[in-house]
């Protein structure tokens, strides 16, 4: 039986990654103290009687955000009769600022609301 060499050098490639990986030990911060918000919103919180979108959920009063550490935010959409999906954390960057307790996201982040049926805001800090 013949070896493919290429078939050689990828298992010789994935062998090395997994025996020395990285630990990168210098650049670890572990945070065990950190909180972590869901905020979920249905249709009817997100859209407004009139049809447009609810600027109010863009709000978000956290009073023990500190603003020297900044937080990560997440946003995940379900339309009807679908799974849950965030198109925020690979189709753009989150637009967002936070200040004395409150985060304020730009509504540029909810860029398909018309055609969601949930919305859920995941903050940890």
């Amino acid at each position: 039986m013949k070896i493919h060499p290429f078939f050689f050098i990828t298992f010789l490639t994935l062998l090395n990654a997994t025996v020395f990986g990285q630990e990168h030990e210098k650049n670890l911060s572990e945070y065990p103290q950190l909180k972590k918000r869901v905020y979920s919103f249905s249709k009817l919180d997100f859209i407004t009687s009139e049809g447009e979108f609810n600027e109010a959920i863009c709000t978000l009063l956290i009073p023990d955000l500190k603003e020297d550490s900044p937080p990560f935010v997440a946003i995940y959409y379900k339309r009807d009769n679908s799974e849950w999906f965030t198109e925020s954390l690979y189709r753009k960057r989150l637009r967002f600022n936070f200040k004395d307790g409150i985060l304020k996201l730009d509504q540029s982040n909810f860029w398909d609301w018309f055609e969601i049926a949930e919305i859920k805001i995941v903050v940890i800090y």
